[in-house]
């Protein structure tokens, strides 16, 4: 079935139709809204469906309707490629081949519910501005918020980091994370956790690397919380931004003590151009 909803819904949505007994899922641009183009077993239609209604709030549910067989564990992998984020790091599902340069090192992550395989424009800036400073400093401790598949805090212990602690709201998040890091040979230097920032109790600036690749919106809430997390003399990444908030976002980690040192742009194939920043104490 199609679902058209406003971005703000999708991953909603998406929750709720697994929990319900979808077995597939496609998320496509469109415009202002996210597709979802759901996948359930026959007997399972019109149950996904409701699940749909019962949150859809102002998205649009279309009926559903049979699809011609396919060998789908086979077919979702189609286009999954190994992105070469630079020289230093590649990334890549685990059937799908790279054959590393010389002083290049790989992250395999498989594409499942999580967010962050580094295909998504924000990802892979966010693993361009981690590479470009951890080229030249190598951080004790590494905080990544809204951590998803775990991507950036596997990418940062691959790349020489020491330790890694991941957290996201979602409990699919932690459980991908962990099974990303021992696919990575870095379980035992990468820790999560289901939960917000407060969790981790009153203790502050013991970071000297925090990454955040989450939407402006989910940002900001949280930034006196994750900025407070940012050791003296840190560094802070952040990715999942839109050039046009560049301003103000700036404006925001100025008043929380951080200085912008750096960016990063992609335009993705819509015309949205993402945006990446690496802010100092």
């Amino acid at each position: 079935m199609r679902i058209t909803s406003p971005r703000e819904r999708a991953e909603v949505i998406a929750a709720e139709v697994f929990a319900a007994g979808a077995s597939g899922l496609e998320e496509r641009e469109s415009g202002d809204s996210i597709v979802l183009l759901v996948y359930a077993p026959a007997a399972h239609a019109e149950r996904v469906r409701a699940a749909a209604f019962a949150v859809a709030g102002t998205a649009i549910v279309a009926p559903a309707e049979p699809v011609a067989a396919r060998d789908w564990p086979e077919t979702w992998k189609d286009g999954l490629t190994p992105i070469v984020i630079s020289p230093r790091l590649v990334v890549r599902p685990p059937f799908a081949a790279h054959a590393l340069a010389a002083g290049q090192c790989e992250v395999v992550i498989e594409p499942r519910q999580a967010f962050g395989t580094g295909a998504h424009g924000s990802t892979a800036l966010a693993l361009a501005l981690l590479d470009a400073h951890l080229a030249t400093a190598l951080p004790a401790r590494v905080l990544d918020v809204g951590s998803g598949s775990g991507v950036l805090a596997i990418a940062a212990l691959r790349l020489g980091a020491g330790h890694a602690l991941a957290c996201d709201l979602d409990p699919i998040a932690a459980r991908e994370t962990r099974e990303n890091a021992a696919r990575n040979g870095v379980a035992e230097r990468l820790a999560c956790f289901t939960g917000s920032l407060d969790a981790l109790g009153p203790r502050a600036n013991e970071f000297e690397l925090v990454v955040a690749n989450v939407i402006s919106s989910e940002l900001r809430p949280i930034l006196p919380a994750l900025v407070a997390r940012v050791a003296a003399r840190g560094v802070a990444v952040f990715s999942g931004l839109l050039a046009a908030e560049r301003e103000s976002i700036c404006g925001a980690l100025a008043r929380h003590g951080l200085r912008v040192a750096g960016e990063r742009r992609e335009r993705d194939p819509r015309g949205d151009e993402w945006l990446a920043l690496i802010a100092m104490r």
